[in-house]
């Protein structure tokens, strides 16, 4: 794992991500915002890691990017994680999950 926080930025995460209602379609939930019950809107990237798994299966690969956040209205920090898939190179689907500030997984909350 490596520091890249000065590199990136959270504009090159996307607005929403997108949750599976069945039959009903894809509801999109807001991906910058404070997970916490203040509702901040305004989030500080204090630290970006990635980490390359080896391969899961034949072709298929796995990539975590952790993105340590801060809400600017509450203070409290969390971590968004980002756990990029892809087959034979061409990325197939981003899962996103919570990561509190004690370090506890929220689990998932949705995927883009």
């Amino acid at each position: 794992m490596f520091d890249l926080s000065d590199e990136h930025t959270l504009d090159e995460l996307p607005d929403h991500v997108y949750v599976a209602l069945g039959r009903r379609g894809m509801e999109p939930l807001p991906l910058k915002e404070c997970t916490y019950i203040c509702d901040g809107k305004e989030l500080l990237l204090l630290k970006f890691s990635q980490n390359k798994a080896g391969p899961i299966e034949r072709g298929l690969d796995e990539i975590t990017e952790d993105w340590l956040v801060e809400c600017e209205k509450c203070k409290k920090q969390f971590t968004i994680r980002c756990i990029i898939r892809y087959a034979d190179g061409e990325r197939i689907d981003t899962r996103v999950d919570i990561i509190d500030d004690k370090g506890k997984n929220l689990g998932w909350l949705g995927s883009y």
